[in-house]
């Protein structure tokens, strides 16, 4: 039993044990808090060195796309240019082909060009009225030299400038023939405003920019024009001599200028009329153009300061040193908040991160180009308002989806898709990937695709971005340049061949006229006679389908009833198809509107596809469907049969003058020829689909040809329609 002292001297060791307890607790709470004071201070760190990084590879995407954008303006320009030297002289005996391609290239920089003889003469020349004549020296001083056969741009030569601008020239040049002294074709170029149409939208955060430098490092875009036309090197110590610049210069001179691709962060002197120390962060790559020859290396470069990108993560940074002060201060009482509440400022931090993606991620959804980016099994994940423009899906419709609904229906979708990836996989990209897509509302475009691989900080696939270019009008631009190469061509042939043979023709058959009225009907020296005239008018009509094609005739101004044509011809041909095992399916409706046109002529059409028609498909039988509806202001006549299709090696010259697939003595090689001239004579198109057994064994095969011809309100003459030509033997023969 304790005496009253005892229990007095255990109190008081109690007491005396108490400070020493609540000393360590302090102590181990100090330490507790100290280390979560450095765990703070080192995920903030971490937060913002993984938001800077994914903010300088959002700028990489940019000046990717904006080199891609510069690329395609120079390499539209050199194929124009190479077209138009291609047809010259005889453009330029008016300086209407001289004077089309300005207009043309005028928006994408294009200041003048010129068509210089070999003596160095000017031929024909067109240029913006605001150039002066002595800005624009003909070749061959300011083309490159050595270059016979490309259109190569040349080196800078000029830096005009102007209270308003400054502007940068440099010359594309194409020679008129295989010799250096053949004379050249000489296109002046405004290399800012070329550039400025990629770069001078570009905003990277609220106030990044984009500049672009050429080989020796001289500024070829900038929004401060004062540094235009100047070496950066130069241009930055001048405006701020104090400043060393030796990241910016390192980088421009050892990468940028090497034509390599990166990113990395440098010291600045200004930013937008901000003066000062400030730090930047730089996204470059170079300009991958063929135009731009072995010899020049541009490079464009997209910046925006530090502060932009750590302003969020600095106030939840500093937010966090406030609480954990107050957590000193009122550490005996809220010590067991503490951890809750920085639960609750972590998670707080987790969705400012998550804000800040979604930020970066408008930035790639608002690019004016397609810019889609798939998982590895193909499936959509991104896809940006340009991409909504061009196929006019929107996000929620392709999100979660593959490429499949874009992909014509006469191409297998899955193997396509595989290819690509594939390709892109080995290659570790796909660029210049030309390939037909299908709009939402059913339009077929072409377009230039390039795909590259995403990788994870570990070097796995995670997926690919892909950049989609609609390149509809440039192709149709080539192709219209080819068919009026091929048409004037012919021309000259036709008309000699017309003269040679309608003469002798004339000759032979007015004797045999003579010879018939002589000879006695019935008796074999008339009909001998007759089928002496009957070759000859087959000949003469030969010729004239010939000059038909070389040229447009006056024709017969009149209507076509098409639904009147159509059963005119299908009934004619019924006894020749059913002999050739092929089965006629007339969906023609009756009542059709009247279109532009002979009728005789556009029998004459129906015929030639029809009989081209049945010829591929006289071995194997087969289905001859003819269908036609308005639509539009036009009349569509549709002739698809169930044959092997038209490879798609020989599609483009299906058009062709004498080109055909027959055997010697079965076709001419006219019939398209001349059908294409009738319906185009007449304000009408033609165009075909088919699908091959040569090219996809495992498809359906089969060609549809499609002839549209407009409405026509005028009054139906009182020739009506008249009956099918008797001449029904096929010219085509392209299939």
């Amino acid at each position: 039993m304790k005496t009253p002292r005892g229990r007095l001297l255990g109190r008081a060791g109690l007491v005396g044990t108490s400070p020493r307890l609540a000393l360590g607790a302090m102590a181990l709470l100090f330490a507790a808090l100290g280390v979560a004071v450095f765990l703070v201070y080192q995920n903030a760190g971490i937060m913002l060195k993984q938001i800077r990084d994914d903010f300088n590879r959002q700028q990489l995407i940019l000046a990717r796309q904006a080199a891609a954008q510069v690329d395609a303006d120079l390499d539209d320009i050199a194929v124009a240019i190479e077209s138009l030297a291609d047809n010259l002289p005889a453009t330029a005996r008016d300086g209407y082909g001289v004077r089309a391609f300005y207009e043309w290239g005028h928006p994408k920089g294009v200041l003048a060009v010129t068509v210089v003889s070999p003596d160095a003469g000017v031929l024909a020349s067109h240029r913006d009225p605001s150039v002066d004549a002595s800005a624009v020296p003909p070749a061959p001083t300011s083309c490159p030299t050595g270059n016979t056969h490309p259109a190569v741009l040349g080196a800078l030569r000029r830096v005009d400038r102007s209270p308003e601008s400054v502007t940068v020239t440099a010359d594309i040049c194409r020679p008129l023939g295989p010799t250096e002294n053949a004379g050249l074709l000489q296109a002046t170029l405004d290399v800012t405003r070329l550039i400025s149409r990629a770069l001078g939208p570009i905003r990277s955060g609220r106030t990044g920019y984009a500049w672009a430098i050429d080989a020796d490092g001289r500024f070829l875009y900038h929004p401060d024009q004062e540094f235009v036309g100047r070496s950066a090197f130069e241009a930055r110590h001048e405006r701020k001599p104090y400043i060393s610049f030796r990241e910016i210069d390192h980088i421009m001179r050892d990468r940028m200028l090497q034509g390599e691709e990166g990113m990395g962060v440098y010291e600045s002197g200004w930013h937008r009329g901000v003066e000062g120390q400030i730090e930047k962060l730089i996204a470059f790559t170079p300009v991958p153009s063929e135009v731009l020859g072995g010899t020049h290396v541009w490079s464009v470069a997209v910046v925006a300061p530090t502060t932009e990108v750590a302003e969020a993560v600095r106030r939840v940074y500093r937010r966090q040193y406030a609480a954990e002060g107050a957590l000193i201060v009122g550490m005996l009482v809220l010590g067991g908040l503490a951890v809750a509440d920085q639960r609750r400022r972590a998670t707080a931090l987790a969705r400012q991160m998550g804000r800040q993606e979604e930020y970066m991620l408008s930035i790639l959804k608002s690019s004016a180009d397609a810019i889609v980016f798939v998982d590895n099994d193909n499936h959509v994940q991104v896809w940006n308002r340009g991409a909504e423009l061009l196929f006019g899906y929107t996000a929620e419709e392709m999100v979660g989806h593959t490429f499949r609904r874009l992909i014509p229906p006469e191409i297998e979708a899955e193997t396509e898709l595989r290819r690509i990836q594939e390709e892109a996989a080995r290659k570790g990209f796909v660029r210049d990937y030309v390939a037909t897509r299908i709009t939402k509302g059913g339009q077929r475009v072409k377009v230039d695709i390039t795909r590259t691989p995403v990788h994870s900080e570990k070097g796995e696939v995670i997926g690919s971005t892909v950049i989609i270019r609609d390149v509809t009008a440039k192709m149709e631009w080539e192709q219209r340049i080819y068919n009026t190469e091929k048409l004037a061509s012919i021309g000259n042939l036709a008309a000699g061949v017309a003269h040679e043979i309608n003469n002798p023709l004339a000759v032979m058959l007015g004797f045999t006229d003579l010879l018939l009225e002589r000879a006695q009907p019935g008796t074999t020296d008339y009909e001998d006679l007759q089928a002496i005239a009957d070759s000859g008018k087959s000949a003469r009509k030969i010729v004239e389908n010939l000059l038909g094609f070389a040229r447009v005739t006056e024709g017969l101004e009149d209507t076509v009833d098409v639904s009147h044509c159509i059963r005119t011809v299908a009934g004619i041909v019924k006894n020749t198809l059913m002999t050739a095992k092929v089965e006629l399916v007339n969906d023609v409706p009756a009542g059709l509107p009247r279109v532009c046109g002979d009728p005789r002529e556009y029998q004459q059409v129906v015929f030639n596809l029809i009989n081209n028609a049945v010829a591929v498909m006289k071995d194997e039988g087969g289905t001859l469907t003819l269908s036609a509806e308005a639509e539009d202001g036009r009349v569509l006549l549709r002739v698809s049969d169930t044959g092997p299709g038209i490879p798609d090696r020989i599609k483009r010259r299906v058009f062709d003058p004498f080109f055909t697939t027959k055997k010697v003595g079965e076709g001419t090689g006219l019939g398209l020829s001349l059908c294409y001239g009738i319906v185009t004579k007449y304000g009408g198109s033609m165009s075909f689909t088919s699908s091959s057994l040569e090219d996809d064994p495992d498809q359906t095969s089969g060609t549809t040809f499609t002839v549209s011809m407009p409405v026509c309100e005028r009054p139906r003459s009182t020739s009506g329609d008249v009956k099918a030509p008797d001449d029904r033997e096929d010219e085509g023969g392209t299939q």
